[in-house]
């Protein structure tokens, strides 16, 4: 075999070694980045862990909205997620403020209303209630139990 041959062959190698090894660098990193979301989601989601937040800590939460007021202020409760697309009720009570300025995703304001079901992603007040940072609507995409 001609040493040309063996340069070629070397070079596929470093290439296919290079691309390995930076997907490999980048499933690790999308693998962290998710374990911590999931984890911070499985916090806040935690009846127990969601009463225990202290007021400045980053949170989201899935909630069911039983009413809303014209100020901004919603109540619900929260929602413990049993699979993808399956909640089921707790009994901790959420109360949630936003804005016209709130984003609000796969939906509008007007869909947070009573019966509504909502990821909230926001800020624990000193009230203990969830300034609201983005709406994510869920209502028509989760069942709830």
């Amino acid at each position: 075999m001609p040493n040309s041959d063996f340069r070629k062959i070397g070079r596929w190698m470093l290439v296919f070694t290079v691309l390995a090894a930076l997907s490999l660098a980048a499933a690790l990193t999308v693998g962290r980045r998710s374990m911590r979301m999931s984890s911070a989601m499985a916090a806040s989601a935690h009846p127990t862990a969601f009463a225990e937040l202290a007021p400045g800590s980053k949170t989201q939460a899935v909630v069911e909205i039983t009413a809303v007021d014209a100020n901004g202020n919603a109540e619900g409760k929260l929602l413990d997620r049993e699979s993808e697309d399956l909640y089921q009720r707790t009994r901790t009570s959420v109360g949630i403020k936003f804005s016209d300025a709130t984003p609000v995703v796969m939906g509008k304001l007007g869909d947070v209303h009573a019966g509504a079901v909502v990821h909230v992603k926001g800020t624990i007040g000193n009230d203990h209630r969830i300034t609201a940072e983005q709406i994510v609507v869920l209502t028509g995409y989760v069942k709830v139990q």
